[in-house]
């Protein structure tokens, strides 16, 4: 009788501890991923993550909101309160001393949109220059473009800047004039380019897809801004996407790092308007 009850206890014992022999687990330890990044990643992000799960079912994400922007979200990795990053611009090899890994993932295109504006043939890069400066201020219709601008040191803005020698000018011009409609971040500006009549604004293709945002999106020096458009080169101006990794980076960052170039990952992208780029 007593070796009945003493076999009856330990059984019930292991099940108490979630194991039937030494080392043999029945449950997977549960990990939350901590991601930041330039706002324009988020939506993606979150369709991306939803696709690990179902090779991951025991992590969960957090993805810091508002967005912290590129800026902001390097900040964070390198005091240790993320594990992993997106960034919308070039890191500079000193910022990357404190980094562990980075690799780009995705490109897509760099647009100039508009909700209600009309221009039948979109915008060259000397007539983008003179909107910002303030010399062209109506569209096709008549209607007055209003611009919404960004930080000078926000991602949108340093890719604005490369364009060309006279939009980088028109652009700092452009920030000094009063009376401008402004957004803090990626997100932000999208929602405003929606609720502003006659609005002209950076975003990109991606953003627009992954918000379902319907915006009339315009050519610029006579080519359209569609992935084969950028893939074959004849569309320059892209919005790259890269993963920042700490020096020692959780398991649950290391593997969501790896799937973002799997097969499956980069066909959430591509169904996105987001090229994914070839390790």
């Amino acid at each position: 009788m007593r070796k009945t009850l003493c076999a009856g206890f330990t059984l019930l014992l292991w099940l108490a501890l979630g194991t039937f022999a030494p080392g043999q687990q029945t449950g997977t330890r549960a990990e939350t991923l901590t991601i930041a990044g330039t706002g324009s990643s988020s939506p993606l992000i979150s369709l991306l993550f939803n696709e690990f799960q179902k090779q991951a079912p025991e992590t969960t994400l957090h993805l810091i909101s508002p967005p912290l922007g590129s800026n902001g979200a390097l900040k964070a990795l390198a005091s240790g309160r993320v594990d992993l990053v997106i960034v919308g611009r070039p890191i500079s090899e000193e910022e990357f001393k404190s980094f562990g890994t980075r690799f780009d993932f995705a490109d897509t295109p760099f647009i100039m949109a508009s909700w209600g504006g009309s221009r039948r043939n979109g915008f060259t890069l000397k007539e983008l220059a003179q909107v910002y400066e303030g010399g062209l201020t109506k569209w096709d219709t008549g209607a007055h473009i209003r611009l919404v601008l960004r930080g000078s040191f926000e991602s949108d803005t340093l890719l604005l800047k490369t364009m060309s020698p006279e939009l980088a000018r028109a652009v700092a011009l452009a920030a000094q004039r009063p009376g401008m409609a402004g957004a803090v971040n990626d997100i932000e500006t999208a929602y405003l380019l929606t609720k502003t009549q006659g609005s002209l604004g950076p975003t990109t293709l991606g953003l627009l897809a992954t918000m379902n945002l319907r915006l009339t999106v315009f050519p610029i020096n006579g080519v359209a801004p569609t992935l084969e458009n950028m893939k074959s080169g004849r569309y320059p101006w892209r919005k790259t996407l890269t993963v920042v990794l700490p020096k020692q980076p959780p398991p649950a960052a290391r593997r969501f790092a790896e799937f973002l170039r799997s097969a499956p990952a980069q066909a959430v992208m591509l169904r996105n308007d987001y090229l994914p780029v070839a390790p």
